[in-house]
């Protein structure tokens, strides 16, 4: 029996082989490559091959869970932030000047009775009466005392007054800072997640625990679109 051989050349050879690596790494015509734009472990896959989805559908997510719990502490920061603009804008309540008044009143009470006791200790003559070391004492309380009634007295002055421009304005920007903070750490996260950008058919190109990462782009998932 004679056998027989078939000599291909080898370039055509590796043409052919090209072409067929080549069509097993190129989606589909008309179809959609989606990753990533965040490093991270593969946490869920909610789509298999094969599933029709709806544009906006979470397909897959990665283990993001250190920048969730940043979110949180953004979300935290921003109602700080929101309850101090209220307190600010608000200006004092009702309840806070009456007892800066009554503050005053007690300021008040006390000066007029170290005046009191330092006109008795003048009164008095020194080395008879009293030593030199008392009426020094009583002149230091006596002018505490008018210190600490100046104090209460500008204290109700500026709770009256209520809130100054500049303090509303930097405690609005410190608001709209911690608002957007907070707004960047979401659309951070928002990039932990593949979602389809059309409603059409996919096919899942990664696995449960997988790595991925920014600095090796890889396409998660393919989505062939629906037809018009």
């Amino acid at each position: 029996m004679l056998a027989y051989s078939l000599r291909v050349p080898l370039a055509l050879l590796l043409s052919l082989s090209a072409s067929a690596a080549g069509a097993q790494s190129q989606p589909q015509t008309g179809s959609m490559t989606l990753g990533v734009a965040h490093s991270g472990v593969v946490q869920t896959i909610n789509v298999a091959d094969g599933d029709h989805v709806e544009a906006g559908h979470v397909l897959i997510a990665l283990d993001c869970g250190p920048l969730a719990k940043d979110i949180d502490v953004r979300a935290a920061s921003l109602q700080a932030a929101e309850a101090n603009y209220e307190r600010v804008l608000n200006g004092p309540r009702p309840e806070e000047i009456a007892i800066g008044e009554a503050g005053v009143g007690v300021a008040v009470a006390r000066a007029e009775e170290a005046r009191a006791a330092l006109d008795r200790a003048n009164a008095m003559q020194i080395g008879v009466s009293i030593t030199l070391a008392q009426r020094l004492v009583v002149e230091r309380d006596s002018r505490v005392a008018d210190a600490v009634l100046m104090d209460a007295r500008k204290r109700l002055a500026l709770l009256q007054a209520g809130s100054r421009a500049e303090d509303v304005a930097e405690a609005k920007a410190k608001r709209d800072q911690a608002a957007a903070f907070l707004e960047e750490g979401k659309a951070e996260f928002d990039q932990c997640a593949v979602r389809a950008p059309a409603a059409g058919t996919v096919k899942v190109l990664v696995t449960l625990g997988q790595y991925v990462s920014t600095f090796a782009p890889a396409t998660l998932v393919q989505l062939k679109p629906d037809t018009k």
